[in-house]
């Protein structure tokens, strides 16, 4: 009897679904070919709002959400903002801290490991002169990217790390900036 067999639902996460995509992907290369749509429009001042609806994968357009996921942004008041949401590097770390998280869980799930606890924080650091204009001679974004991240589950840290290389966003910061990852497993 599979892991997937014994358990369908580990670490709240609905195991045989993982698995039946993976099945699909491996026998259709097409069905992993994923794209994801923002749609993003100015409000005012440096407020914006992104729109999130649909999204094509398994071969077709997935029109599941029947509103869209509206997510907002804005800048800090420092920043001449209205500080009424986080600002587009703050999602950026956002959506590498979630997916660090989310990937972990899934790949644990599958392989049967019990999470107690799991928390992923990032800082990033940044010289805004390039963004101001100021000087051509540092980076718009990111120089670094610190991630640190605490868990509690039964797994050796090679392990830990082997779960996280699955992350997409993990690889897409990683290939981009250095990415320097500090991991305490209880």
């Amino acid at each position: 009897m599979s892991i997937v067999e014994k358990s369908c639902n580990i670490n709240g996460v609905e195991t045989n679904r993982i698995v039946e995509l993976a099945t699909n992907m491996s026998q259709d290369e097409t069905y992993g070919k994923f794209r994801f749509k923002a749609d993003n429009e100015w409000v005012y001042g440096s407020r914006s709002q992104t729109s999130i609806k649909t999204f094509f994968a398994g071969n077709h357009e997935q029109s599941e959400r029947r509103q869209p996921l509206i997510v907002n942004a804005d800048q800090p008041v420092f920043l001449a903002g209205e500080n009424t949401a986080p600002n587009a590097v703050e999602h950026y770390l956002n959506s590498l801290v979630c997916c660090i998280n989310t990937t972990v869980v899934a790949h644990s799930s599958v392989q049967d490991i019990p999470i107690e606890a799991l928390k992923v924080s990032a800082e990033g650091e940044m010289d805004a002169r390039g963004f101001f204009g100021v000087s051509e001679d540092v980076n718009r974004g990111y120089n670094k990217i610190r991630v640190n991240i605490s868990a509690k589950m039964p797994v050796k840290k090679e392990k830990f790390k082997e779960l996280i290389s699955y992350s997409p966003v993990y690889e897409m910061v990683a290939k981009a900036i250095p990415v320097e990852l500090n991991i305490n497993i209880d």
